[in-house]
């Protein structure tokens, strides 16, 4: 399955004014959380304390509309901004210590912050911006029945590729030449690689070289997020139910399984596809610091990319692909980037052989399985120890109103995707974006699909759930980087998770983690 629709974008970026002055007088709009109901309330003396992610990502979003939640009702907002990589001490020692009242933050944390969080309250379940969240975020925003997260952010994996170079009659006459098939759009991870290092190194009109792809290979976590996108088509089995990341029934590791192995297989022999640069690898608390001994340890070419060297490489046109989070693909329909209206979007890569654990044997499917990777998101929460619980979750709710979210979706630097069923309404992508037709029919259906799928991953969302994941970072670093085999390093992380596993407690995990595969299997 691929989308070879033209994605052609117009129109300009929406500033939104504020709304009207504050006034004890003006009466509620239908959405609580709109301009004119908030410039109702009257918050002067508030002081809300906040912590976030550094800017741009998240980081900028907050302070903007801290910044008009302030002038719209006299409350006070401050923010402490955060590193990535120190985020989740920070939000989960600033709960223990009654430290912050307002939290954004990654919501695959929730099973950590859950005793800390306020549940959300009934006035915004019932609102109309909570009843169109989709069900899955919904169900991302919840632990069993109870809502605790206030969603802000939709995330997942796709697949964005340069659709006029895969267009261009003279590539796909040379490529046909060169091996005998159609060039068009991948639908799995063997005809990605292939039409990525067909491009790599081509040099274009204006001079600059082409590479393949760009993916994330570094920045702590997100490189375990990158490689899960890798594995969920080789080990997610369309009949084979249970368990993706562990076995529910005996909480065995299975992230050493042939699937995964596989993925990490493909995953090192793409690394020279990559741009050049790019920022180096800290051990996030693995096997010891990952030093630098010889050229043989380190990526090919020093191609080592955080999600911010993603986001700016495909942007502005150095790689012809890239399997990632909506905003690489949102910054480059941005007004006046170069490669604007030459980009689009499909679902990432699937395979049409998959590992089946309950057999032992790889099956080999009739149509491409696709297991699509709803990748945590960043959400948000009120503390429980707040003294302005009201005046928390009307900022939250002020944040994500529809006047600001749909502002927010079009700059790709502030990592707000869709999350809600108007969301993928293509009007709102026509009539509000500025965009063309067939732009908004293509990014809404991949989002559809996504949404609609029945074989999909979930974030790992269990007690102590980052420190798995940066574990399987290390480990597929050390892969990356030839310390070990794919095999060995996947052995090494199935072993300490294992450990982790018994040190938080088998049951309790158990338990966590049926949340999981409720969601993972679910309808």
């Amino acid at each position: 399955m691929s989308f070879r629709t033209a994605l052609i974008i117009s129109g300009i970026i929406l500033l939104w004014a504020l709304g009207p002055p504050i006034g004890t007088d003006a009466a509620p709009a239908a959405d609580p959380y709109s301009y004119e109901a908030i410039g109702a309330k009257n918050y002067r003396g508030v002081v809300l304390n906040v912590v976030s992610l550094e800017k741009p990502v998240l980081g900028e979003p907050v302070e903007l509309h801290a910044r008009q939640f302030e002038k719209l009702t006299g409350a006070k907002i401050n923010i402490s901004f955060v590193p990535f990589n120190k985020l989740y001490q920070e939000v989960e020692q600033g709960l223990r210590r009654n430290k912050y009242d307002v939290l954004f933050y990654g919501s695959m944390w929730i099973a950590d912050v859950l005793p800390y969080l306020e549940p959300i309250p009934r006035k915004m379940l019932e609102s109309p911006q909570y009843r169109d969240v989709l069900p899955h975020y919904q169900t991302v925003a919840s632990w069993g029945d109870t809502p605790y997260q206030v969603p802000i952010d939709g995330d997942r994996h796709t697949l964005q590729y340069r659709r006029d170079l895969l267009g261009d009659p003279a590539y796909q006459a040379e490529f046909k030449k060169k091996t005998g098939k159609e060039l068009g759009v991948p639908t799995t991870w063997q005809d990605l690689q292939e039409i990525a290092r067909f491009f790599d190194q081509k040099k274009m009109n204006d001079g600059r070289v082409l590479n393949g792809m760009v993916e994330v290979t570094v920045s702590d976590a997100l490189l375990g997020n990158q490689f899960i996108t890798r594995a969920a088509s080789y080990a997610k089995h369309p009949d084979v139910k249970g368990g993706f990341y562990f076995d529910l029934e005996t909480m065995e590791p299975l992230i050493n399984t042939p699937g995964f192995v596989k993925a990490l297989e493909d995953f090192i022999a793409a690394q020279d596809l990559y741009p050049a640069g790019g920022q180096e690898m800290h051990d996030p608390g693995g096997w010891g610091r990952l030093q630098r001994e010889s050229p043989g340890s380190q990526l090919q070419g020093g191609r080592e990319m955080n999600f911010p060297d993603v986001i700016r490489s495909f942007g502005r046109g150095d790689a012809v692909f890239t399997v990632s989070w909506d905003d690489p693909f949102i910054q480059a329909m941005e007004p006046g980037n170069a490669i604007r209206n030459k980009v689009a979007v499909a679902l990432s890569p699937g395979s049409r052989r998959v590992w089946n654990r309950k057999t032992g044997r790889w099956d080999n499917l009739p149509t491409v399985n696709y297991a699509p990777y709803v990748v945590y998101g960043w959400t948000s929460g009120v503390a429980r120890s707040s003294r302005h619980k009201d005046a928390a979750f009307d900022f939250l709710g002020f944040y994500a109103n529809q006047k600001n979210h749909t502002a927010d979706l079009l700059v790709g630097r502030f990592g707000m995707n869709p999350f809600r069923a108007s969301d993928l309404d293509e009007r709102l992508w026509v009539e509000r974006a500025g965009w063309d037709e067939a732009v908004a029919r293509s990014y809404v259906e991949t989002q559809k699909l996504t949404t609609a799928s029945r074989n999909r991953v979930l974030d790992l969302r269990i007690h102590r759930g980052q420190e798995y994941l940066y574990i399987l970072s290390v480990g597929v670093y050390r892969a990356l980087t030839g310390r070990e085999s794919p095999q060995s390093a996947l052995d090494t992380v199935a072993n300490r998770w294992r450990q982790l596993t018994q040190r938080v407690g088998v049951e309790k995990q158990r338990e966590a983690y049926r949340h999981i595969v409720r969601f993972e299997d679910g309808p």
